[in-house]
């Protein structure tokens, strides 16, 4: 056998739960940050689909691939992806369609210049997500009404609005009375 002791641990016991504390502490931390560095190598990848996606598109056109012609069908990729996922929260029934915005809505438009020009094809947003006087500029409007929500800035026309659904609560299921054996004798 071997009398080698262990070397002896001095501190106190605060003392090594703070260490403890201190080193759950970095390893959240750590953690937290490789999961923003997945989401953001998700987007990269997502971006990169969206990219060759619109230039085996392009190709196939027989439009040529140029960058105005990339740029053009990445932006039609992204409005139908936006449009695919209003599609599904309406078929799942968070989203029911509305003839004019509530204060409980989510928002379809678009965004155009002075000019008229159209600059952004599909903006989609829940209402309550904006600062509280832009939602009261939106509220009660309804679509196909061009806003102007701040001066020199761009016009927002609106499409579709959605009412948002309020979760159902499911009752707690009821338990049938099963007689006890003893009852049945």
């Amino acid at each position: 056998m071997s009398n080698e002791k262990k070397p002896s641990d001095n501190r106190s016991a605060t003392q090594r739960l703070t260490d403890a504390e201190n080193a759950i502490m970095s390893l959240f931390n750590v953690v937290d940050r490789m999961g923003r560095d997945l989401m953001t190598f998700r987007e990269a990848i997502k971006l990169m689909h969206n990219k060759i996606d619109s230039i085996v598109k392009a190709a196939g056109s027989g439009e040529g691939i140029s960058d105005t012609v990339i740029d053009r069908l990445m932006i039609e990729n992204n409005v139908a992806e936006l449009k695919q996922k209003v599609t599904t929260m309406v078929e799942q029934g968070i989203l029911v369609s509305e003839d004019q915005i509530s204060d409980n809505a989510f928002v379809v438009g678009q965004e155009y210049d002075d000019a008229g020009t159209l600059v952004n094809p599909r903006l989609q947003f829940a209402l309550k997500a904006l600062s509280e006087d832009v939602q009261m500029k939106i509220l009660g409007t309804k679509p196909g009404d061009l806003l102007d929500l701040q001066e020199g800035k761009l016009k927002f026309k609106v499409l579709e609005s959605y009412r948002i659904q309020e979760p159902k609560t499911e009752a707690a299921p009821t338990l049938a009375a099963v007689p006890s054996p003893e009852a049945g004798a």
